[in-house]
């Protein structure tokens, strides 16, 4: 009889170390069991490191490969503004980034010009309706583009306020004012060229978003009326990947960032971002006083910025 109790307990504590291991690769699948129902800890939002929520505005370069992405994010009034959203199949990234920053009550689109890289994004969310979008604003030389069709047809579905933008035009945001200084409403041979360019002013803080202009639109945007609002500004998110079509010596010499963020993809085929803006743009952090911060997506990820009263600082 006691060997036969042994033999028992010893096959119950064998049975119950299988158990042990084994259980946690199978819980996940009795989930509709009372018991096994756990509360997953809720990720911290990005806007619980403010110091002022009320006057605070978050800036994210998002990842998206080769592709452009900005979010502009106020936390007072729990509202979002997405400039391009990279490629489709970038959509969800965008979405869960957005709601990394907290409560989202309404968003607004901005698409700075109809390439895929930077338009595929934006209507993968509003056929989804992964976001409260309310408004979406664009390029005003690119509205008769065929590309643009099947966003704008989406946002008319949905009856979206749709806006067309050229230089001069205003919006407000939060407590931030953008404006925008390029182009001007006229035809554009490259599209690129007819990118909306963005300023976005919080604080005593400036954020230029250059869309893809190239050389020849930076030129003109250097000779407008608006080359003051690029003067000196704090962060410049660099014009077409780093292409070296864009960020020419004069430009970078007006706008003098003092941080650089370079959207790109990992082991990209075309170069990006160019050896010679990196050399560029290698001055300018030597001639600068204070330098310029070099920063790029496919080394640095999701790149956010909070600007706050207290000054520009990087949220981790």
């Amino acid at each position: 009889m006691k060997r036969i109790l042994t033999g028992l307990l010893l096959v119950c504590l064998i049975t119950a170390g299988i158990l042990f291991l084994y259980f946690p690769l199978v819980k996940k699948d009795f989930r509709f069991l009372p018991f096994m129902k756990q509360d997953r800890p809720t990720e911290s939002a990005m806007t619980d490191e403010l110091e002022d929520p009320d006057h605070s505005l978050c800036i994210d370069f998002v990842n998206v490969g080769e592709g452009d992405c900005t979010i502009l994010y106020d936390p007072k009034t729990q509202s979002a503004l997405v400039i391009d959203a990279g490629y489709w199949n970038y959509a969800s990234h965008v979405t869960e980034q957005v709601g990394r920053f907290g409560e989202v009550k309404e968003v607004q689109m901005i698409l700075t010009h109809p390439h895929s890289d930077h338009m595929g994004g934006l209507t993968e969310i509003l056929k989804k309706k992964t976001l409260p979008v309310t408004q979406l604003y664009y390029s005003a030389p690119t509205a008769g583009e065929s590309a643009f069709a099947e966003l704008k047809g989406e946002a008319d579905r949905q009856k979206l306020l749709v806006r067309a933008l050229a230089a001069g035009d205003t919006l407000s945001f939060g407590g931030a004012q953008i404006t925008i200084v390029s182009p001007k409403n006229e035809p554009y041979e490259d599209l690129n060229n007819a990118s909306l360019s963005v300023v976005i002013a919080h604080e005593g803080h400036k954020i230029l978003i250059a869309g893809d202009m190239e050389r020849e639109a930076e030129i003109a945007l250097c000779d407008s009326e608006y080359a003051s609002l690029i003067r000196d500004v704090d962060i410049l998110r660099v014009g077409h990947h780093g292409s070296n079509s864009s960020s020419s010596y004069r430009f970078l010499d007006l706008a003098y960032p003092g941080i650089a963020v370079i959207s790109v993809g990992a082991g990209n085929t075309y170069g990006h971002p160019d050896t010679n803006v990196l050399s560029r743009l290698i001055d300018l952090a030597r001639t600068r006083s204070g330098g310029c911060e070099i920063l790029r997506t496919d080394r640095d990820g999701d790149i956010v910025y909070v600007s706050e009263p207290t000054g520009l600082k990087r949220l981790k």
